[in-house]
């Protein structure tokens, strides 16, 4: 099948959308973070079931822009291949055989065109990229390009005159209060897989995403010098991996230790899950009354730190109990990107505001969302990432 103009950008970002087990790209021209989430969406960064694959000619660092560099080292298996030209795109079993590099000028201002085809596991293709993937380089996290003035990251070459062709997939909604919240995920998913390495899990009964925000809590209210606490005003330590590393392996020590006198700290957190799981599921949301209701409010940190809030969001002067079943269906079980459902839920609820959203979203889904909050983004300050604090 030929593809062009907007039927091959939107054929694209579908499969990207729903991408189950791998996704495998060589280009070697990438361009700007937020035009390539609209060619790939946001689905994928928090799918941790896919394999992600990036081959790039990092030679090319005049049309290869370093922070998204950045955000795919965090989530995915990047290399470099040198005299790399090709534009392939495997995402499943669906392949696009393309001109197209993953930038804006290429889906938006070029003329390009593409094969797609569906493949089986053994098709030549795969072995191609096996083949490639296998003779090149890893990219180093510390990765920067040479050039002299790094301000000025170019797209795609020469794009005077080019005019817009093609629209680039939109949200279904305008995204403002949760625009970074997949680019936060990424780091997430970064300080997690460092996390692994240092030893065996502390807490093991509970999901990887509750160990973390539990060992950040400890780091910002529990352990004696309170290390990420001052990160509420002061910008993240910059720390090189093998520093990051040593710390986080100090602290998660300390953090075993403490436990043993705390034996029951994190007990709650499997009784929680159950219970918020339970009550939001499918079959219970809709028959869920304003006892269910407080159950589930109840299991927030966000709402037990904040008594007037939690006072007046279950006020039905400001929130409804229909109202309140609606918005929390889009948030659970929406099929729009999660950010887009998390808009429309503070759009449409008082008093449930961003940190309540998302952790309410992570206490459903604990093994894809991360809790983000005060507490754990200091503590990822802390560990030398750049994140905003709520």
């Amino acid at each position: 099948m030929i593809l062009y103009g907007n039927e091959l950008v939107n054929k694209i970002r579908n499969e990207f959308d729903n991408a189950k087990s791998r996704i495998w790209i060589a280009v070697p021209f990438i361009g700007e973070w937020n035009a390539v989430k609209r060619i790939m969406g946001t689905k994928w960064i928090t799918n941790n079931q896919l394999d992600i694959k990036i081959i790039t000619d990092i030679r090319n660092d005049d049309f290869i822009n370093s922070e998204t560099i950045k955000q795919f080292l965090h989530r995915a298996n990047v290399k470099t291949l040198a005299g790399l030209h090709a534009k392939i795109y495997i995402i499943d079993n669906s392949v696009f055989i393309t001109s197209a590099n993953l930038t804006e000028t290429a889906f938006s201002r070029r003329y390009e065109i593409c094969e797609y085809l569906t493949i089986s596991s053994s098709h030549k293709i795969i072995s191609v990229f096996n083949e490639w993937w296998e003779i090149s380089k890893n990219v180093n996290s510390s990765w920067t390009p040479t050039r002299k003035n790094k301000a000025k990251e170019n797209d795609a070459g020469n794009t005077v005159g080019l005019k817009k062709l093609w629209k680039l997939p939109e949200s279904v909604i305008k995204i403002k209060n949760f625009k970074d919240y997949q680019d936060s995920i990424v780091l997430y998913n970064h300080f997690k897989n460092e996390y692994m390495k240092i030893g065996n899990r502390i807490l093991p009964n509970l999901p990887i995403y509750h160990e973390l925000d539990a060992f950040l809590n400890f780091l910002f209210h529990e352990q004696k010098n309170r290390p990420s606490h001052k990160y509420l005003e002061k910008p993240y330590r910059k720390l090189s991996d093998t520093k990051r590393l040593s710390e986080i392996k100090k602290y998660k020590e300390e953090f075993r230790n403490w436990l043993k006198n705390n034996k029951t700290f994190e007990d709650y957190r499997l009784k929680n899950i159950k219970k918020v799981q339970e009550k939001l599921s499918a079959g219970n949301l809709q028959k869920m009354n304003r006892k269910d209701l407080e159950d589930v409010i109840n299991c927030l940190h966000t709402m037990n730190s904040h008594a007037l809030n939690r006072y007046k969001f279950l006020n039905t002067k400001n929130n409804n109990l229909s109202d309140i079943k609606k918005a929390f269906d889009i948030l659970i079980h929406g099929k729009m990107a999660i950010e887009e459902r998390m808009e429309l839920c503070n759009e449409k609820l008082k008093s449930f505001g961003k940190s309540s959203i998302r952790e309410l979203v992570s206490w459903y889904y604990q093994n894809e969302y991360p809790i983000m909050n005060r507490n754990s983004n200091c503590g990822l300050k802390f560990f030398g990432y750049d994140i905003d604090t709520y």
